[in-house]
């Protein structure tokens, strides 16, 4: 049946229906209609697509938890760390001097061991956030990285006889007691292993993700 809009589009030269007695839809009306349904599928499409990216922008950022919990756990180990030595210094400066590895003249360096640790902690809460993929993010994260390893390095220069009695000095004067033979070094190298490879997945977890998703 026509509408009252084509009743009022009727032109003399129109064809008339045999049957119902009223003008026949003309071709410019069959392309208004078409044209009508286009740009409603192409809303529906477009629509649809932002729908679909919104939906991915939350798997996205839950791919990224294992980077942040890493980096969170980095951070919790260095606050702890640099305050037990800021709480106990005297007793850190001791066991570091028992190490026989520090010169005398760089004795006044270990006073600044516990607070930088605490500020390299702090720091890292700037990375659990929007900083994960930045610059100034990665940097952090490299840098607590090679604080790391020079650790790794520290704890290599140790006699193994001084440091099964002394302790590392990582949390001041507090140690695990063993008996075991080189169980200290052990137990100090697992922990600065465990503390690279949580490095590494706040390094490089979030790229590796956005390449899956890809």
């Amino acid at each position: 049946m026509s509408t009252p809009k084509q009743l009022a589009k009727y032109t003399p030269d129109q064809p008339i229906d045999s049957g119902s007695g009223l003008p026949m839809p003309s071709a410019q009306d069959h392309e208004e209609s078409g044209s009508g349904m286009n740009s409603l599928a192409d809303g529906v499409d477009s629509a649809a697509r932002v729908q679909s990216a919104e939906d991915r922008v939350p798997e996205a950022q839950s791919k990224y938890a294992f980077a942040r919990i890493s980096v969170v756990i980095v951070m919790l180990v260095w606050v702890v760390t640099g305050f037990a030595k800021i709480s106990h210094m005297s007793e850190f400066v001791d066991i570091v001097e028992q190490h026989q590895v520090v010169p005398e003249s760089m004795k006044d360096f270990l006073l600044w061991v516990g607070p930088g640790e605490l500020v390299m902690g702090l720091l890292l809460v700037f990375v659990i956030g929007s900083e994960l993929r930045k610059f100034f993010g990665k940097l952090i994260l490299l840098v607590s990285m090679a604080a790391t390893g020079g650790l790794v390095y520290y704890i290599s220069l140790v006699d193994p006889v001084i440091l099964q009695e002394s302790g590392c000095g990582c949390l001041s004067d507090y140690r695990i007691a063993s008996g075991m033979e080189n169980m200290t070094r052990f137990f100090d190298y697992g922990l600065l292993v465990i503390m690279l490879i949580l490095h590494l997945v706040a390094l490089f977890g979030p790229a590796m993700a956005d390449s899956r998703r890809r």
